[in-house]
């Protein structure tokens, strides 16, 4: 079953490159003026399709309902609690952030 797979693909690949390498030797026997010409016809064609689609089918809106946050837990103290989006860090870290907020409050 495999083996008929690759040939079937093999195949494919093989009749879709004769046929790329066809039409390209085709384009290549035209005069360059036409082949430009040609080539800006399909350019802007394939652009105006692109350019309908957002006028056939315009951006959906998003309607989207907040999220209840939860209530905090009253029981625990605020110094076991860490903030959500703050990655753990090393204990170095930690002590040069607190000199750091220790000077600025002195500063002020």
């Amino acid at each position: 079953m495999n083996k008929k797979d690759e040939n079937k693909e093999r195949s494919f690949k093989r009749k879709l490159g004769h046929w790329i390498s066809r039409a390209d030797s085709i384009d290549k026997s035209l005069k360059p003026a036409v082949r430009k010409r040609k080539w800006m016809l399909i350019l802007s064609a394939l652009f105006v399709l692109f350019a309908a689609s957002f006028l056939w089918d315009p951006m959906t809106e998003l309607s989207s309902n907040n999220l209840d946050v939860p209530n905090k837990p009253e029981n625990l103290d605020n110094k076991t609690i860490t903030p959500t989006f703050e990655m753990p860090v090393d204990s170095f870290e930690l002590h040069l952030k607190r000199n750091i907020h220790e000077n600025i409050s002195e500063k002020e």
